[in-house]
Formats: C-alpha cells, sequence, structure tokens
C-alpha cells in the first residue's frame, strides 16, 4: 500500500431543485435538479504514519480558501473516517495525517462540503485500493443528508460538467444523474459577510414547497431530449424562473449582490454577453456566457473580477469541469 496520496475534487453550484427528503432510506433522499461542476474546489491530502495504533488519534487540518486554518471544522470528516471503518474500506489500527484545502468559501453554495467529503473519500480510496468509487460517494451523500449540509451535491458532483439530477438519491443506489463537459470559464462572486446553511431552508416547511413546486416546473422543461449543448439557452431561462418563483431571490442579501454584480457587468458593456445566476442556496452568483460560442474573454474576466474585487466582494475565475 502506498503511504500517501491527494485528491482534487471541483465545486458544484446548484442552479435549481427540488427536496426529496421524505424517504426513510438515507439513500434515497436528495434533490431533482441541474447544476455545474467548476475546477475550484477541494484538495485532500492523505499521509499514513502509522499502522499500530488508533485511526481516531489521526490529525485532520483544514486550510481555508484565503490561507487560514480552520479550527472545529473537522466534524464531518471524523465522521467520514468513521463510516469508511465501519464498511471495512479502511482498517481502525492505521493512523493519518490529513490536510484539506478549500479553494472556495464554505456556506455558499458551492458544494464545499461534498467536494471536500469525496476529495478525502477518493485520497483514501488511492491509498488503499479498498472498494468500488460508487461506494466512496454513498458514504458522503449518507454523511450529508445526517449533517443537513447538502441534498443534490453528490450525485452532481458524481455526473460531471454541466450535470441534471433526475432521480433523487446517492450515485449507485436510486440517484440518478447525467452530465455533459462543457469548458467555459466562468466566476463565482460571493458576499463575504453572508453564509446561508442548507438546512436552514429545506428544514422549513415553506421554504421547501416554494423551492420543490419551482424546482419541479424547472425540471419538467428540462428532463425530456438529449442532455447536451443544445440545451445551454434552456438552462438559463429555467434556472431565471427558478429564482424568481421560489422567492430566493426576493432575499434581501440576495436583491442586493444581484445588483451589484448587474451594475459591474452593465457598465463593463457586458450584459449582451453574460448571463448572472443565483448559486442556490449562498449570498453567492455564478458570471456566464449567454452563450456557449462566445467564450467570456481572459480580459472581460480580468476586468470583471479586479471590479468586483474593488466593492469588496469575494470573487474566483474558475472554470466549468469536464
Amino acid at each position: 500500500m502506498e503511504t500517501e496520496a491527494q485528491s482534487h475534487i471541483g465545486g458544484h453550484i446548484t442552479l435549481f431543485f427540488t427536496v426529496e427528503k421524505e424517504g426513510r432510506l438515507l439513500r434515497n433522499q436528495g434533490s431533482r435538479g441541474v447544476g455545474l461542476n467548476i475546477d475550484h474546489g477541494v484538495i485532500a491530502s492523505v499521509k499514513q504514519v502509522s499502522s499500530d495504533g488508533q485511526i481516531s488519534n489521526s490529525t485532520i487540518t483544514i486550510i481555508d480558501h484565503q490561507g487560514e486554518k480552520l479550527v472545529d471544522s473537522e466534524q464531518q470528516y471524523r465522521q467520514l473516517i468513521d463510516e469508511l471503518v465501519y464498511a471495512r474500506l479502511l482498517q481502525e489500527d492505521y493512523i493519518f495525517n490529513i490536510e484539506i484545502t478549500l479553494q472556495l468559501p464554505t456556506s455558499q453554495g458551492m458544494g464545499m462540503s461534498a467536494a471536500g467529503l469525496i476529495a478525502l473519500a477518493t485520497a483514501f480510496r488511492e491509498l488503499t485500493g479498498e472498494g468500488n468509487l460508487d461506494q466512496y460517494y454513498r458514504i458522503c451523500h449518507r454523511i450529508e443528508r445526517l449533517r443537513g449540509s447538502g441534498l443534490g451535491d453528490v450525485l452532481g458532483i458524481y455526473a460531471g460538467g454541466v450535470e441534471i439530477r433526475l432521480q433523487p438519491g446517492a450515485p449507485g443506489a436510486s440517484g440518478r444523474s447525467l452530465g455533459f463537459p462543457c469548458r467555459q470559464p466562468v466566476i463565482v462572486v460571493w458576499q463575504p459577510e453572508e453564509t446561508r446553511h442548507t438546512s436552514s431552508y429545506i428544514d422549513n416547511p415553506d421554504w421547501q414547497l416554494k423551492i420543490t413546486q419551482a424546482g419541479h416546473k424547472a425540471l419538467n422543461k428540462l428532463k425530456t431530449g438529449p442532455w447536451n449543448h443544445s440545451r445551454w439557452s434552456d438552462i438559463l431561462v429555467q434556472s431565471n424562473n427558478f429564482s424568481r418563483e421560489s422567492e430566493l431571490i426576493e432575499e434581501a442579501e440576495r436583491k442586493h449582490l444581484l445588483n451589484l454584480v448587474r451594475k459591474v457587468v452593465k457598465d463593463l458593456e457586458l450584459q449582451t454577453h453574460l448571463s448572472i445566476r443565483l448559486c442556490m442556496l449562498g449570498v453567492s452568483v455564478v458570471i456566464l456566457p449567454r452563450k456557449l460560442n462566445r467564450q467570456i474573454t481572459k480580459q472581460e474576466l480580468d476586468g470583471l473580477n479586479k471590479s468586483l474585487l474593488q466593492l469588496n466582494l469575494g470573487s474566483k475565475i474558475t472554470s466549468i469541469a469536464a
């Protein structure tokens, strides 16, 4: 067995979704919807330091997107280790040094909790060679549901690219998703002072109803026919409809951020080429091309990024992952 391994998993942005958490089994809970996988995400590094101890003595260091060490943030990773031991995918007498590096902020609708879990899980699989990939994804999905930190991020990451989640649940269980590659540069923008935990919406009956009704309506327009680049304009239309019909766009903090970003885009005279969409469920947006045959240029990306940072917003140039 190797003694060191590293895995990088990109983040996931949900453009619209439903809440499907009534199933008794966690592996059947989740969401339907559409989203994007992006290049920036989480890097997990694992080094085995002993094979004669207790795995609970493993160290976990978490570095945030600003290079600062996060404290009291390792619970989900400890939970993952326990689940992997229970599934006999890890031996409990091994001790590891683990480092988790986040490239984007948490609780901003960019799938950092799911990406972190999958990055660590796949680093362990690379190290040990145990089990099949679906097992690891199912365990990550289970932890996301136990913690209320996500619904469909794991299934969306599993699909890759621009994804559609047709059936809720874990990959390899009831979950079914498709993805198509779409290498396009994009910008994610967030309000640094704001965070949103997924559970504050999906555990609220009023929000759950509004989100799910709007999500089903949007998905019904997209779920039939081929899933490829030809659906891009439909995705933009339905994600815009969802944000309005779910009323998520009406929250003051989101509306304020959206107006700031719209003004930047307009001042740079790029409004005919770009679309701005909410990242569910953060106080964040993603700037996307209106048409896939008109890519955002490097000069435009740099101009947007500079203007957004001058407004004290968080901003990162990234790409839709293949």
